[in-house]
């Protein structure tokens, strides 16, 4: 079976959901493609792999391609925006700008009300 090398950009470990740890700071992990299928959808991965805090490569990784130059106006998802508020090398107003996009002229003021903000928009159906 083919393997996926799965590589922490990050200063701090990651834990795949119930799978392995993987080290920070460039800490890689060879998991089966199986295993991969199974939690590329989690929606923590899948926000980890958006903010490219987790690089993978292998036979059938699905990463997207890097955004372009010139695809910076467009709208990012709730869970890339709270991805955001978490990354150490977002600034504030990038945050802001882009929870902006989803949550209009009813955008907080606070960082911490921001997120309570978009993580209500993100349990809405």
């Amino acid at each position: 079976m083919s393997k996926i090398a799965i590589t922490n950009n990050r200063p701090g470990g990651f834990g795949i959901p119930g799978g392995p740890v993987i080290a920070g700071n460039g800490g890689t992990v060879e998991v089966d493609q199986g295993d991969w299928d199974g939690v590329k959808d989690h929606p923590v991965v899948k926000a980890w792999l958006d903010a490219d805090h987790l690089t993978v490569s292998g036979a059938k990784a699905e990463k997207r391609q890097a955004p372009s130059a010139g695809d910076g106006d467009e709208a990012k998802s709730v869970l890339e925006v709270l991805a955001m508020a978490n990354a150490t090398d977002v600034p504030f107003m990038s945050f802001k700008s882009a929870a902006a996009k989803l949550l209009g002229d009813k955008t907080p003021a606070k960082k911490d009300e921001i997120i309570a903000a978009l993580e209500e928009l993100a349990t809405q159906p």
